[in-house]
């Protein structure tokens, strides 16, 4: 072997012949950083890099820490240049690499683009859903909703994968959410392992298996909540079971300088604001649009788009019931947290709580699907 600035070749004798074995989980590939300015890497046990291109790997130092970070056109690993793209390999047996905060057991492939770095996880689905179901449900929460969870999350994932783009999925909010390895726990395993493989079809077609923390007594249809075509299983349910839940109500003050500034960059010339109210709604009670009352006539706005200004945090949903005129601004009240698509989670909690299996509670949120070993 030949040491290379703390960089060790490894050259590696053809491999044996193997016997056949059984079909592995499809791979998804998660987007875990983009553009980053360079990459702080520790490992626990020993790391290959590879060059994507020759094939050519070296070992990094187990217990050690690295900074990875683009230099020209390639990526500077430990002093050492390498042609970009680089593969970071996991060992045999689990979370060897952490990147900032996280542990992730897949190979971490690394991009120089425009001077920055495009970091993507290759993993299992079935290992990428061990990460995801601990950020997305509390693994306290009852086994059946983190199995009803699991299969949802599986049919959200697989709908992506794509093998003509650079990565499947992101990992943050505006898909599902996943932070490697790191809060794993028994019932998480349980849960993933209980419904291996499983997913949600609807005429033999992957369904894009949304799912929202509360859905306020109704779930929304896809087309109500982003104009989508809508099928079957995301036509949207009556659903009593969330309504135990804390975050079935909430309230939210909007003051009216800030509702100002909102229709003025939505185009609107208006000095003043006078009056809001709801335009239009959905069939599952949602407002679609607002409409503001100002000196000159009035402004109609999204309620999308308002909830997105506003925050989703605060504004949790568009299922307002209530608006009242107060001191400096307008008093909303409302149901639900999340955009109401799908699966309710806390409604997924409670119909657990009662003794449903988790299949039941999918055929609820999602009717006409089917649940089905993914092939």
């Amino acid at each position: 072997m030949r040491i290379i600035s703390a960089l060790l070749l490894l050259l590696l004798a053809a491999p044996h012949a193997a016997p056949a074995a059984p079909k592995p989980p499809p791979v998804i590939r998660v987007a875990i950083a983009r553009g980053s300015q360079a990459l702080k890497l520790n490992t626990t046990s020993r790391v290959y890099v590879q060059e994507v291109g020759s094939g050519q790997k070296y070992l990094l130092l187990e217990n050690s820490k690295y900074e990875v970070k683009p230099a020209g056109a390639g990526i500077a690993v430990a002093g050492q240049e390498l042609s970009s793209p680089i593969k970071l390999l996991a060992a045999e047996g689990g979370e060897q690499i952490r990147l900032g905060r996280n542990l992730y057991r897949g190979d971490i492939v690394i991009k120089a683009t425009a001077g920055k770095l495009d970091i993507i996880e290759h993993l299992s689905i079935e290992d990428y859903l061990c990460g995801v179901l601990p950020s997305e449900m509390s693994p306290d929460w009852p086994l059946e909703a983190l199995k009803a969870q699991a299969v949802a999350s599986r049919t959200y994932a697989m709908r992506f994968i794509n093998p003509t783009r650079d990565y499947d999925i992101t990992n943050g909010v505006e898909m599902q959410v996943y932070n490697g390895t790191t809060k794993i726990s028994p019932r998480i395993i349980e849960a993933v392992n209980a419904t291996a493989g499983k997913v949600l079809k609807y005429r033999g077609k992957l369904i894009t298996a949304f799912f929202h923390a509360a859905c306020g007594g109704h779930t929304a249809s896809s087309k109500a909540a982003w104009g989508e075509a809508v099928l079957k299983p995301l036509y949207g349910v009556k659903d009593p079971f969330c309504s135990p839940s804390r975050h079935s109500r909430w309230e939210f003050f909007l003051p009216a300088a800030d509702l100002l500034k909102f229709i003025q960059a939505q185009g609107s010339t208006a000095l003043k604001v006078k009056g809001l109210k709801i335009d239009k709604k959905d069939r599952s009670g949602r407002a679609i649009s607002f409409r503001v009352a100002t000196e000159g006539g009035s402004k109609v706005v999204k309620a999308n788009d308002m909830r997105k200004r506003f925050g989703n945090s605060e504004f949790r949903s568009t299922l307002v019931t209530a608006i009242r005129p107060v001191k400096g601004g307008f008093e909303l009240s409302g149901r639900g947290w999340g955009h109401g698509v799908g699966m309710c989670q806390e409604g997924a909690k409670y119909m657990a709580l009662k003794g449903r299996p988790y299949k039941r509670i999918l055929a609820h949120y999602y009717p006409g699907a089917a649940i089905t070993t993914h092939e």
